[in-house]
């Protein structure tokens, strides 16, 4: 395979996704290459970061990283080797340290726990905890404090947060006659009476105030 064709099959495989295998000497892994299985009896072996090469052994006393990996037995694979695939009949055991990652259906490499690249299928497997929501406790206004665009505000019991105009709203015991309130309505499910209740009691167009129990009293069609 000529090292301009290797570049464009590389490419293509980049853009669409297809896994093929690569020939003895070649090109198989490297940060920024991607990384594809070797022909059947070759193994990915690691020169450094940047490359790695498909042969049937590690080169001898030339640097590469591949030497400093300890012997396994023929049951696991080595760092950065393949560990399974389909029809895959090499060994699918990873040395300490390591885990099978998926790259696709047709690829896994043992790589460093937790080194699983953003872009290969075991992307997909990995599971990160939500941070819990912490939600604010509610502050308790005075009477006659401004209620509205106050954030995880209450009105103090015996009041409640009546509208003025669309700029002001205030906790107050009733609404005054001369007030925006004085017009405003409860919708839907919204409370409209019971016994100590302080608010809205009139219903939107269409609903009726429907007396749930001696406390409670809501709109209701």
């Amino acid at each position: 395979m000529t090292s301009s064709l290797l570049v464009k099959l590389t490419l293509l495989a980049a853009i669409i996704g297809i896994a093929y295998s690569v020939g003895l000497y070649e090109q198989c892994a490297g940060e920024g290459y991607g990384t594809f299985p070797c022909n059947a009896g070759l193994t990915c072996f690691r020169r450094n970061n940047w490359f790695s090469s498909c042969q049937y052994e590690c080169p001898k006393n030339q640097g590469w990283h591949c030497e400093t990996y300890i012997t396994l037995a023929p049951s696991f694979a080595a760092g950065w080797a393949q560990c399974g695939g389909d029809v895959w009949g090499g060994p699918r055991g990873c040395p300490a340290g390591y885990a099978c990652y998926a790259r696709s259906v047709y690829y896994s490499q043992c790589r460093p726990i937790g080194d699983c690249p953003l872009d290969w299928a075991c992307a997909a497997l990995v599971q990160t905890t939500p941070r819990p929501t912490t939600v604010p406790a509610p502050v308790t206004l005075s009477p006659y404090t401004q209620c509205n665009n106050v954030a995880h505000a209450v009105c103090p019991l015996g009041t409640a947060c009546f509208r003025n105009n669309a700029l002001y709203s205030e906790c107050r015991p009733s609404c005054p006659s001369t007030w925006a309130c004085e017009t405003d309505v409860a919708g839907l499910n919204e409370q409209c009476g019971g016994e100590g209740y302080v608010g809205l009691t009139r219903c939107a167009e269409g609903l009726r105030c429907y007396a749930r129990s001696q406390w409670y009293s809501h709109c209701a069609a």
